[in-house]
């Protein structure tokens, strides 16, 4: 795995994977939108709280993912990376694989699923 920016030849090959990955991702009801740094961003307006809610608003990250194109060494192919957060802010992300980019049904399926908030129209009363 490469913590590089992509080559130009990657850049063109990772956008067209990135848009459908959108679209498959929008299908699933999340919002995402393209980065300019070989990411995706997906966040569930589920995990978002009720308007009225001022201290969970104030408390509240919400349910959003980065997932980051990257090539996959030795191979050098493009992936789907999972970004998360180092340790400290100064700390870069931390990649962990999640699949080939050109499986974008696939990455967007288990994306829904960690952004999942399930029971959301059950009472909690």
């Amino acid at each position: 795995m490469s913590e590089q920016p992509l080559s130009e030849a990657e850049a063109s090959a990772w956008a067209p994977a990135a848009r459908a990955l959108v679209v498959e991702l929008l299908a699933r009801g999340l919002v995402a939108k393209v980065r300019g740094h070989g990411a995706v961003w997906a966040r569930n307006p589920a995990g978002e709280p009720a308007p009225d809610d001022l201290v969970g608003a104030a408390m509240s990250p919400g349910l959003s993912q980065e997932v980051w194109c990257r090539p996959r060494w030795p191979e050098r192919d493009l992936w789907w990376w999972w970004a998360w957060a180092g340790p400290s802010r100064e700390d870069p992300a931390e990649l962990e694989p999640l699949c080939p980019v050109a499986e974008s049904v696939r990455a967007a399926e288990v994306i829904a699923r960690v952004l999942a908030v399930p029971f959301t129209d059950a009472s909690v009363s």
